[in-house]
């Protein structure tokens, strides 16, 4: 007796590079290039090869985030200057190891930021870093049908 079942994949990335793509492809915008089975910084300027956007790229041009956090609280207020900075270093770092985690956008709400990655795990990482150096509550909420994570920071004095 043979029974079928539907087996739901956990966590799917439309932006995942399901496939492999030709070796040597490169990202017309950032200029990142496909070798090895991923995205890397090339040694210098690609011109030719398949023209293809990278995920970060679509990420970025779709404004579909796959981490997000938000910063609030009367310390942010009070710190925003050195707390955008430890972003920034962060988003930084990694992008020189990795094409694909990179800074989609700061938007300022009211008292309160709202940083989009185009990495989860970039998210998590710095959601991590301003609990160490800063303290407050941290909260986290993975999506469960989609790969994305929704951070949420907050201290008052």
């Amino acid at each position: 007796m043979r029974i079928d079942r539907n087996i739901k994949e956990k966590g799917h990335d439309p932006y995942g590079d399901a496939r492999k793509h030709a070796e040597g492809s490169y990202c017309p915008e950032c200029g990142a290039v496909y070798q090895g089975g991923r995205w890397v910084w090339p040694e210098k300027p690609v011109v030719s090869g398949t023209a293809l956007l990278c995920s970060s790229c679509r990420r970025i041009r779709d404004d579909f985030p796959a981490g997000e956090l938000s910063l609030s609280g009367t310390y942010l207020v009070k710190h925003r200057e050195e707390i955008e900075n430890l972003i920034h270093k962060l988003v930084r770092d990694a992008k020189e190891r990795s094409p694909l985690k990179r800074l989609i956008g700061i938007m300022q709400e009211s008292d309160a930021l709202r940083v989009r990655l185009t990495d989860d795990h970039l998210a998590r990482q710095i959601g991590d870093a301003l609990y160490r150096a800063y303290k407050g509550d941290l909260q986290l909420k993975y999506s469960d049908e989609e790969r994305f994570v929704r951070l949420s920071w907050h201290r008052d004095e």
